[in-house]
């Protein structure tokens, strides 16, 4: 469990695994509650404040037992472009969710209805994230490519058997120890 990363014990659930529902997946798609040992947390994903909360429990637990959150949130695309999110579901229902469960709007809307800021501050915030996320991207653009050796740098498991080969499936380039 020591070796372990918090982000690892968190499962993001956005109901729709590669265009097939959970529901249809799996026999119990209560992930959460498939652990033997390890206690199981439902969070909707999609609520920033209840997110926080439960990382927060999660934290807590985890430095002496270690949970796993189940994270309930909602794709508003497809998994990629071989698959754009309009077969398995309507877009009346994608619109529907990003009106009512928006985690950015949601705190929006919480941030102003309580006073805590107001709307040109938002827009202040939103265009300061804007330029931050287009500043690393550029940078990305910029940067080399990493070299295969840095693959698993920062992987917190050891031992876990990841190999990986090159297109042809022949020339194995990286082995994780």
């Amino acid at each position: 469990m020591e070796q372990m990363s918090f982000e690892s014990l968190i499962e993001f659930d956005d109901v729709d695994g590669m265009g097939t529902a959970t529901w249809r997946s799996a026999k119990s798609p209560a992930y959460f509650k498939r652990g033997d040992y390890v206690p199981g947390l439902k969070v909707d994903g999609m609520d920033v404040l209840a997110v926080k909360q439960a990382c927060k429990f999660a934290k807590e637990h985890a430095l002496k037992n270690g949970p796993i959150l189940k994270m309930d949130t909602y794709r508003y695309h497809g998994h990629s472009m071989s698959d754009p999110g309009s077969t398995y579901r309507t877009r009346d229902e994608v619109s529907g969710v990003r009106q009512v469960r928006d985690p950015i709007e949601r705190v929006r809307k919480l941030l102003l209805s309580h006073d805590i800021a107001t709307e040109k501050e938002l827009k202040g915030i939103e265009k300061e994230v804007r330029k931050e996320v287009d500043d690393a991207v550029a940078q990305a653009k910029e940067s080399p490519v990493p070299e295969p050796s840095e693959l698993f740098t920062n992987m917190y498991m050891k031992d876990c058997g990841v190999e990986s080969f090159g297109a042809d499936r022949k020339e194995l380039k990286v082995t994780l120890a």
